[in-house]
């Protein structure tokens, strides 16, 4: 059967769609009805299947003709058999499809249901628009809001929820936030759904605003505002206002399920307390494999790789089966440790015994873990083995290593392959850079920096951040001067003069070789994380400080934070970009292994 006929798609114009013409050759189940029938003629046939034919048949029909061919032979269907199709029947479809995660579909299904000039009602909304997020389609989700503006919902509570959510997940949080303000009507639903397009869109500290205002406009959270709320402060590392909200819950008697539960567990190991996570973990009274998950990366990223590796074999012993992102947290662990062996077992282990094929994370710890190791002949083998294209998270692994262990002409092969995945990337440009300077081969250094001058590439500034009675303070590197610092300009030199008498030797090999050494010494004092240290010792009684830095903590700042731990006698807990750093009376939880 040729057709030709014209189709509505989700891209723009009247109510939000672009019509064109499609020829196509479509061959659907119709076909097969029409031939069971009995013989007669062909308008007969058309009458009595017409006849027979009712609203469950036909969702089957249209079920089945969804196929690699698009979707012309569906629009056929709703084109042919419009007499059955009314509103009722167009949002059972988008239920269920956007049910089934079958997005496009939904999507296609109101795309006809206007095209047929049927009015949606006050169910169309919410589902189909939770189907444009889940596509990100922001465009056609603004087209959606029009439709629902010109046929006067734009005061039903269910459809702006599901619109603040649906511009929050499309990265539009200005857009889902000025709807919020203007909605007349909200209720928990509509206040989470503006969190979590917060949280989605990395406006951490916006979300826990929200959170604030949620609770002083009366509304009472339940809990997926918690986890809402609880992600934000994990990302923040924001302890204090983690473990108000863990109260919160507790004094209102809100239900810690499993959700809420691994939530809370998430949060305390991000923010650096593994004692209270373990705990949660202890008491909670269902657990799934995301809740023992959570548990091993938390023991993993706080340096307790021991602890992560026992909490796998539990957890396999209580007959929960471990996927691929427990093994991530596995192979984790046995990196930031310098588990070679074990890492390797554990590796052999997830192919051979779970029957689970590694993920490009699984390879990136493997060769994180073997380069660290200085097995660095035996991590490029393994690329070369590799089922799947190594990306830049592999060659940036293999140049790190290289650095460590002096391995320049490695390096220089894994920074071309850096160049032609990642060529604006600055933090590959200072890692070929730290291997020369570690062998001192200033002249090459050199060119690495015209490289960047040359295309305009910078480094990624340090950044940190620490938590003081519920308010976070963050500082940049190199930025003591700034208005008001100057306290802490003289804090960090006496710093300085008391960590030396103790011991300290400013790590200055690693810095601008071009400078001499007391400027050197210098820069290095004024790296961000310092700043919040100083900052925190002059403004805080608290006994652990707690900081947050955007970049890998250097060897300079590790080596200055654990004389500080034991001068100051504070316990001092850095978050970087790869782990986390318990100093305590002058030693680290990494065992000087990062």
């Amino acid at each position: 059967m040729k057709a030709s006929l014209k189709i509505l798609t989700p891209f723009s114009s009247t109510y939000g769609f672009r019509a064109y013409t499609i020829s196509a050759s479509v061959d659907f189940p119709m076909r097969t009805v029409l031939q069971e029938m009995p013989a007669q003629s062909h308008t007969n046939q058309k009458i009595a299947c017409d006849k027979t034919i009712d609203q469950f048949s036909l969702m089957n029909l249209i079920d089945s003709s969804f196929s690699s061919n698009g979707f012309a032979p569906t629009a056929l269907l709703f084109h042919e058999f419009s007499r059955f199709v009314d509103c009722n029947f167009c949002n059972t479809l988008i239920r269920r499809y956007t049910d089934s995660k079958k997005h496009s579909h939904s999507v296609f299904v109101y795309t006809q249901m206007r095209k047929l000039n049927i009015l949606p009602d006050f169910s169309t909304f919410p589902s189909v628009l939770k189907s444009v997020a889940q596509l990100c389609y922001g465009e056609v989700g603004k087209s959606i809001h029009c439709n629902a503006i010109q046929l006067g919902f734009n005061t039903d509570i269910y459809t702006n929820t599901a619109l603040v959510y649906m511009y929050g997940i499309c990265q539009q949080p200005d857009d889902a936030l000025q709807l919020f303000d203007e909605i007349p009507e909200r209720n928990v639903v509509t206040w989470n759904a503006l969190i979590t397009s917060y949280t989605h869109n990395r406006k951490f500290r916006e979300a826990i605003d929200v959170f604030r205002e949620m609770l002083a406009s009366g509304a009472k959270p339940g809990e997926v505002t918690m986890v809402g709320v609880l992600s934000a402060c994990s990302h923040l590392g924001a302890l204090s206002q983690g473990k108000w909200i863990h109260d919160y819950i507790v004094r209102n008697r809100l239900r810690v399920n499993v959700f809420v539960g691994t939530a809370l567990i998430d949060m305390y190991a991000k923010c650096g307390d593994i004692d209270e996570a373990k705990k949660v973990f202890e008491t909670m009274g269902f657990k799934n494999i995301y809740s023992w998950n959570v548990l091993i990366s938390a023991y993993a990223m706080n340096g307790q790789g021991e602890a992560a590796l026992q909490a796998f074999d539990r957890m396999v012993v209580e007959d929960f089966k471990p996927d691929d992102v427990t093994f991530l947290g596995v192979l984790c662990a046995c990196c930031h440790q310098g588990f070679v062996e074990e890492g390797r077992r554990r590796f052999s282990n997830m192919i051979n015994q779970f029957g689970l094929q590694p993920k490009i994370v699984h390879y990136g710890c493997m060769i994180d873990l073997l380069g660290r190791g200085g097995f660095l002949d035996e991590a490029l083998e393994m690329i070369h083995s590799m089922r799947i294209n190594p990306d830049a998270v592999i060659w940036r692994a293999l140049l790190g290593a290289c650095r460590f262990h002096g391995r320049e002409e490695l390096g220089e092969f894994a920074f071309r392959k850096l160049m032609e995945l990642e060529p604006t990337n600055g933090e590959n440009y200072v890692l070929i850079s730290n291997v020369y300077i570690r062998k001192k081969q200033w002249a090459e250094v050199g060119d690495v920096r015209e490289l960047m001058d040359s295309g305009g590439i910078k480094k990624i500034p340090g950044c940190s951040s620490i938590e003081i009675e519920n308010v976070m303070y963050e500082f940049k590197a190199s930025d003591p001067l700034k208005t008001g610092h100057e306290e802490i300009h003289k804090m960090l030199k006496d710093m300085k003069n008391k960590l030396k008498l103790a011991g300290y030797v400013a790590e200055t090999e690693m810095a601008l070789y071009d400078i001499d050494e007391e400027d050197k010494e210098h820069n290095l004092i004024y790296h961000s994380e310092k700043l919040a240290l100083a900052y925190g010792l002059l403004n805080s009684s608290e006994p652990t400080l707690r900081i947050m830095k955007n970049l890998r903590i250097c060897q300079d700042c590790h080596q200055f934070f654990k004389l500080a731990s034991a001068i100051y006698k504070r316990t001092i807990v850095v978050r970087d970009i790869k782990r986390f750093h318990h100093f305590i009376g002058g030693l680290c939880s990494c065992k000087d292994y990062w």
